[in-house]
């Protein structure tokens, strides 16, 4: 009643309200801090993210009907580049939860070759198997240049022989945006001076025969044309043409990008479809997560 009686003059200023934004600029830094303490802490710089992206639980559409003999089977993944091995946590979840046994090995993927990597994979297979003894069959699934280290392992002569292959949004010959950046500076600070740039399609790793082509499956993403940069539809970073295999047992095309497809349920199924039946379920429908 005392404002309807003595109203504000005329152009004198109200206080303004609080704004929501605050909170947002609040929230934000506190995220940039965590995001800092992590780091300072060691833990490596993409696990923050790769684990924000992972944390959802399996939705419904996945079916996670006990597999017949998955407990016997050994699937061994491994991530790309600048990623870690929480980017194949909800995929590792997935394939536990319909019994198969999991290996999923991080590695320092901006340090060191990809024939070092290959070893790496090795060791981390041999000391599973050490410890929980030998499985019945072996299956391999790789994100982006994870494919690249599991084509490498497999060139091993002391290699594990695969029942099933699975590349998600590999490079398997190299990718073109890796030859358009490799000489910018940040390239070689951020990525490194070794595996990142052998992802390049002139070097010589990509003149190797690429082996198990008969248990292979890929999985393409395709966004239309995400990147200016790159020939045809990519899915941001490699076009559907380098992740293409001809040869392949199987492939199937999702509408995803690059990051995004390691971690969307339509994978997901895919893989749990390839790994039971060496094909896609390519009537599947609902691909749009």
């Amino acid at each position: 009643m005392e404002d309807m009686v003595n109203p504000p003059e005329l152009g004198a200023e109200t206080p303004a309200p609080p704004r929501r934004r605050r909170r947002w600029w609040r929230l934000a830094a506190a995220m940039v801090l965590g995001y800092g303490v992590c780091i300072g802490a060691g833990m490596p710089i993409a696990v923050p993210f790769d684990i924000a992206v992972n944390v959802a639980p399996i939705g419904a559409a996945v079916d996670l009907t006990p597999v017949a003999s998955a407990e016997q089977t050994l699937v061994v993944l491994q991530h790309g580049l600048w990623r870690s091995s929480w980017s194949m946590w909800r995929l590792e979840r997935t394939l536990r939860a319909v019994g198969y046994q999991v290996v999923n090995p991080g590695y320092p993927s901006t340090d060191g070759t990809i024939e070092q990597h290959a070893q790496s994979l090795r060791d981390a297979i041999e000391s599973y198997i050490a410890a929980h003894g030998a499985p019945r069959s072996v299956c391999y699934v790789g994100h982006s240049m994870g494919g690249l280290v599991i084509q490498e392992y497999l060139r091993r002569p002391d290699a594990r022989p695969p029942a099933h292959c699975v590349y998600i949004a590999t490079p398997h010959r190299g990718a073109i945006l890796c030859d358009l950046r490799k000489n910018w500076w940040p390239y070689p600070l951020l990525m490194g001076t070794g595996a990142a740039m052998q992802i390049s399609p002139s070097d010589p790793f990509h003149r190797q025969p690429i082996p198990n082509l008969d248990v292979t499956g890929v999985i393409v993403g395709d966004i239309g044309d995400g990147s200016p940069s790159i020939p045809g539809h990519d899915d941001g970073t490699v076009g559907v043409e380098e992740a293409s295999l001809p040869g392949a047992l199987d492939s199937i095309t999702l509408p995803f990008g690059h990051t995004a497809i390691s971690e969307r349920e339509a994978m997901l199924r895919q893989v749990l479809s390839f790994l039971a039946t060496g094909r896609f379920a390519h009537d599947a429908a609902n691909v749009t997560r």
